[in-house]
């Protein structure tokens, strides 16, 4: 669907009589080869004491970055504890690990050393643009999911730069083999349509190149926020940049160490959000999250309002609770907002709330095709029990879960996926979940 198309949805009651799961059911997710199974339960009154929210893996995948192209130890406090962030971190280990144990000259280029990435966008995306400055021959690669994903804007980009990477099997995508060497910078424009993370990663890696960098964002610019946050915590770590409009400028000014810590994350609130609007009465106290946050999701404040949930600012917590609301057609852009595109999704079909969303171009393009997922899954409200197929996408799991408030129970094929962003919220949400 096109960001001009329209997509209205609404709880569905389904007709048909088979309850089975369907979708992705029986394949596993890339991160763990286990075969487990959830189920929930019902209740519609949450008295919550306190939520401490997982840390932002944007945030935390940025400083790392930061970091290593600083070549400073990284300071920083509530470093994410998720599958990406470990997966990152991994390899920025091995990585300099290999650096430092390899010899000099042309001896480093007689193997590719092999970086798997697994099924992480982020770290597909930040990695290339790290390994294509840093000396020796690289083999990055990931899950058969990530081998599907776009990279080729990136990699036009960087060639433009001189980086010498080529294509090890389909065009436009891992794996690729890139032979690292000094990139010195210089002007380059980068195509935004189908991700903003090609912007970052060049952006993360352009004050310690000679020329710095001029890059021209090209294309409709999705996921804004983003890269505004990429700005921010690079100016946080001593970088010169400047945004334009459409041009950004980096200077050649390396970053400087310096302490940071990492919210908590506003894409993991929204889940609670959702179980604040399926609820009939709530008090819940979300920790370690900013009104001011560099997050683009913390819009999930005003959308939710629209449905019913108020956000109170309560010492160290935003506390959520019922608020009035009267039901009514609704619009979502979420060009800017892809990651909460599955919880107002599930949020409006259990409310039976007409809602029109726009700005799905690039949903399909993660680590499912979300809009389809979505529109599988919610098309068996009425089934009992209900039995949700997790499509290897870890934000359609945490979206669908709430719904056991209103339908009771429901179970998934591989609740195991939510560890890719948020590893505890079977463990927060007690309430909801009981294994089998």
């Amino acid at each position: 669907m096109g960001n001009n198309d329209q997509n209205a949805i609404r709880r569905h009651p389904n007709t048909e009589s088979n309850p089975s799961c369907s979708g992705d059911c029986g394949s596993g997710p890339a991160m763990t080869a286990r075969r487990s199974a959830m189920r929930t339960r019902s209740g519609r009154v949450l008295r919550f004491g306190e939520v401490t929210l997982p840390a932002s893996k944007s945030e935390s995948n940025r400083a790392l970055m930061i970091a290593a192209y600083g070549g400073f130890a990284p300071d920083l406090q509530n470093l994410s504890d998720s599958h990406d962030t470990k997966v990152l971190s991994d390899a920025l280990e091995s990585i300099d690990s290999k650096l430092r144990s390899a010899p000099r000259g042309n001896d480093m280029l007689t193997k590719a050393s092999l970086i798997d990435i697994s099924d992480c966008g982020t770290a597909a995306r930040f990695m290339t643009t790290y390994l294509a400055c840093h000396e020796g021959e690289w083999l990055l690669t990931g899950t058969e999911r990530m081998k599907q994903r776009p990279m080729k804007s990136l990699v036009d980009s960087l060639r433009e730069l001189g980086a010498d990477i080529q294509y090890v099997e389909n065009e436009g995508c891992l794996p690729l083999r890139i032979i690292g060497k000094p990139i010195s910078g210089g002007k380059v424009q980068i195509d935004m349509h189908q991700s903003s993370q090609f912007a970052s990663s060049l952006l993360l890696a352009a004050p310690m190149w000679l020329k710095g960098l001029e890059m021209e964002l090209i294309g409709e610019l999705t996921s804004l926020p983003y890269l505004e946050m990429t700005l921010a915590m690079m100016r946080h770590f001593g970088a010169e940049v400047e945004r334009k409009g459409k041009t950004i400028s980096v200077k050649p000014k390396p970053y400087q160490s310096n302490s940071f810590v990492v919210e908590a994350d506003w894409s993991a609130a929204s889940y609670w959000y959702e179980m604040a609007a399926l609820s009939e009465e709530c008090e819940i106290r979300l920790r370690g999250l900013s009104m001011s946050s560099l997050q683009g999701d913390v819009v999930i404040v005003d959308w939710m309002k629209q449905l019913g949930v108020g956000s109170f600012v309560e010492k160290d917590a935003i506390v959520l609770r019922k608020i009035p609301f009267e039901k009514q057609p609704l619009y979502f852009d979420f060009a800017a907002h892809p990651d909460l595109y599955p919880t107002l999704a599930a949020t409006c079909a259990g409310l039976n709330v007409d809602a029109t969303f726009t700005g799905l171009d690039n949903l399909s393009l993660k680590e499912s095709n979300r809009v389809e997922a979505m529109q599988t899954e919610l098309v068996k409200l009425g089934h009992s029990p209900l039995c949700f197929a997790a499509h290897n996408d870890h934000r359609i799991v945490m979206a669908l879960a709430p719904l056991a408030l209103l339908c009771g129970s429901v179970s998934f094929d591989h609740p195991e996926v939510v560890e890719k962003s948020y590893p505890r919220f079977w463990e927060d949400c007690t309430f909801l979940s009981k294994s089998f």
